[in-house]
């Protein structure tokens, strides 16, 4: 080997050595970018995070200045379950599926539009201080929010730490990936991004319409655990209905002030007296939307219905506990079973699915230490004249099914025999149904009189009857008189024409001579008249008199006898002769009693599926309010709920305010009394 080859050996060896001290004396950074911090601006800050659906877990870590605290807030999805909880708050069920893609979205896709700076000395002026509480002591400003996605492995997907708004860039913010220096800009709507505990929840609790709560029952009470043990007050309980819009009540009942435990008076109201519906509607619209904004688990041994268990009478933290947010557990079951007073009384409220929802209103929030178990203060300080504006108050809410809601249906009886069958048939009327009237001889019209005849006794006749008789058909009475008339004249010209001997008499004259003669007037015949002349003058008086009593017997005459025939027949036709010729029914044709059996057979099965659907209808719906009370349960059971006080204040009703006064003024039943009784619980808090 020459000196030349020797010497470009030599100056390759430096140019090596010289790179590798350059790469090592290079200024350390931890940006993932590379040095040319330049070449990222335009590109996604999260290349990889591309689905907002893998995301199974969000956590925000924010920084508390005054008190150097940091607060985390946290949703995830259980793997098994797949249901979304906020593990923050001790896991409860979160309504986080859109509310989770939103927040998500926001740092998919997000591209970088400046890096101003590198330098760390540069991060709390921007506001991406990183909230590690090693670091930071109370009274640091410039901490930003932490903002961390992964997947259901635990993978991070993106993490950031967002900042102060680019002054002068609306939507504009300062961002910073964790343990790296450079400050980025970057357009995003954190709105997704909250830490508010209502924005990833369901926030109407009951999930109930006010127009289907059918009932309300308001116990007005209050408890509190002293020193001395349990105090307890009872003042009024009411039960009110609600049909749509209208109230009415039920039951009014009163306790006496200085035996609380003794069973109530029921108060006699007058009818005349007024429910304040304006109340009665706010209450039920509080119900309706009732919001809460804060939530702590339950101790352990609380069953769903309120009830405790064995091993819970000797757990006194959990019993202080309980205590403390103004829930406090006394043995008041049959057998000295656990339940639980409320600091405030209860409300019962009922829809028509037959779900009974129960409230027990507890102390003001922030008495009880919420971290620790509520050992500062009892229920005696959560009366209504320390309540200030803007405070919460304790919530407990559980479900039962009202039963009396599904009555047994009526059932109609199967025919077992042949009687049986026949009876069903052919039912009794009711006792208090009148007879029909062919049945009921009482009721049936009088039988029609006919005209009484001349001569005939007054005395013996229906007056009414020899009224109708008397007055035929207005056409047909005309009708009849015109034709006595006609035939009087007849007969006088015929019984002339005798006395003159023209002719031999006509055949309406043999008729008038012989209806003369059936009426016990007939004269000597025509002829034998007297010489002197007198004989024409009585023969025309007695052929008048003839032809008078002629038209007299007549009863009635042509024309009568034809309108009075027409009425009957009319009359006859309508009671004797349908219009129309029925169907003959079963009862008319002659059956067989095997024809019978098989109709039995047929009524019985057609009874039994009417009996069976009516018990299945309310079986079913029976199920279904068992099922939706087990279910409200399932999400009521682990939790106190805190609310506003202004919604208390709605479902909570005085005994004064529960009628409408018009201005009348009454004391306040619901007054704590000078002298209160004190119950005492051994085994029990403060004893």
């Amino acid at each position: 080997m020459n000196e030349t080859q020797k010497t470009g050996i030599f100056w390759g060896v430096a140019v090596v050595v010289a790179l590798i001290a350059a790469i090592v004396s290079w200024p350390s950074s931890n940006n993932d970018d590379g040095g040319n911090i330049g070449n990222v601006i335009g590109t996604p800050l999260f290349s990889e995070f591309k689905d907002p659906l893998t995301a199974a877990s969000l956590k925000i870590v924010t920084f508390n200045e005054a008190q150097g605290e940091l607060k985390n807030f946290e949703v995830r999805k259980d793997a098994e379950s797949g249901l979304w909880t906020i593990p923050s708050k001790g896991g409860y069920p979160a309504d986080a599926i859109e509310q989770m893609r939103d927040a998500a979205n926001a740092l998919v896709g997000l591209d970088v539009l400046d890096v101003p700076t590198d330098n760390p000395e540069d991060h709390a002026g921007m506001g991406v201080v990183e909230p590690k509480l090693e670091d930071l002591e109370p009274g640091d400003e410039g901490v930003g929010r932490l903002v961390t996605f992964k997947d259901s492995s635990q993978k991070v997907l993106a993490s950031l730490i967002v900042g102060n708004e680019v002054k002068g860039q609306a939507g504009q913010v300062y961002v910073r990936k964790p343990g790296q220096d450079p400050v980025y800009v970057v357009k995003l709507d954190d709105t997704p991004l909250s830490t508010e505990f209502q924005e990833w929840i369901e926030e109407d609790l009951l999930q109930l319409s006010s127009i289907d709560i059918e009932n309300v029952e308001l116990k007005d009470y209050n408890a509190s655990l002293g020193l001395q043990g349990v105090s307890l007050t009872k003042n009024y309980d009411v039960e009110l209905a609600k049909d749509g819009t209208t109230w009415s009540l039920t039951a009014l009942k009163e306790y006496d002030k200085t035996n609380p435990l003794a069973e109530p008076t029921l108060v006699s109201v007058d009818p005349d007296k007024e429910l304040n519906s304006q109340k009665l509607n706010d209450l039920t619209n509080a119900l309706d939307d009732l919001k809460f904004v804060d939530v702590n688990r339950k101790p352990e041994g609380i069953s769903a219905n309120l009830k405790a268990d064995k091993d819970f009478a000797a757990d006194q933290e959990a019993a202080t506990q309980l205590a403390g947010r103004g829930f406090i557990p006394v043995p008041l079951g049959p057998n000295r079973e656990i339940e639980i007073l409320s600091a405030n009384g209860e409300l019962t409220a009922t829809t028509k699915e037959g779900v009974k929802y129960i409230l027990r209103f507890g102390n003001i929030s922030g008495i009880a230490d919420d971290d620790k178990g509520g050992d500062k203060g009892d229920a005696s300080s959560a009366d209504e004249g320390d309540v200030t504006g803007g405070v919460n108050r304790y919530l407990m809410v559980s479900t039962v099914v009202d039963e009396s809601m599904f009555p047994v249906p009526e059932l109609k009886p199967i025919p077992q025999t042949l009687e049986e069958l026949d009876a069903l048939d052919n039912p009794a009327p009711p006792a208090d149904e009148p007879l029909p009237t062919e049945l009921n001889p009482a009721e049936a019209p009088a039988p029609a009189t006919p005209e009484m005849k001349e001569g005939e006794s007054e005395a013996g006749a229906d007056p009414s009857a020899t009224d109708d008789a008397a007055t035929p058909k207005e056409d047909g009475e005309k009708e009849g008189d015109e034709k006595k008339e006609a035939e009087t004249e007849k007969a006088v010209e015929e019984v002339t024409a005798e006395q003159d001997g023209e002719a031999e008499s006509s055949e309406p004259a043999e008729s008038a001579d012989s209806d003369a003669a059936d009426s016990g007037d007939a004269e000597p015949a025509s002829g034998e008249t007297d010489a002197s002349g007198e004989g024409e003058s009585t023969t025309v008086g007695e052929a008048q008199e003839a032809a008078d009593e002629q038209a007299a017997d007549e009863s009635p005459a042509d024309g009568d006898e034809k309108a009075a025939s027409e009425s009957a027949d009319s009359k006859a036709a309508e009671t004797t002769a349908p219009a129309e010729k029925p169907e003959p029914d079963s009862s008319d044709v002659k059956e067989t009693e095997e024809e019978k059996l098989e109709r039995l057979a047929a009524v019985q099965e057609k009874i039994t599926k009417e009996n069976e659907r009516k018990l299945e209808e309310r079986k079913e719906n029976l199920q279904q309010a068992r099922l939706t009370s087990q279910a409200l349960n399932a999400r009521f059971a682990d939790w106190y709920y805190v609310i506003p006080e202004a919604t208390y204040s709605k479902l909570r009703i005085s005994r004064e305010e529960l009628f409408d006064t018009s201005g009348q003024s009454s004391p306040n039943p619901a007054a704590m009394p000078p002298g209160m009784q004190n119950m005492q619980f051994p085994g029990f808090p403060g004893n």
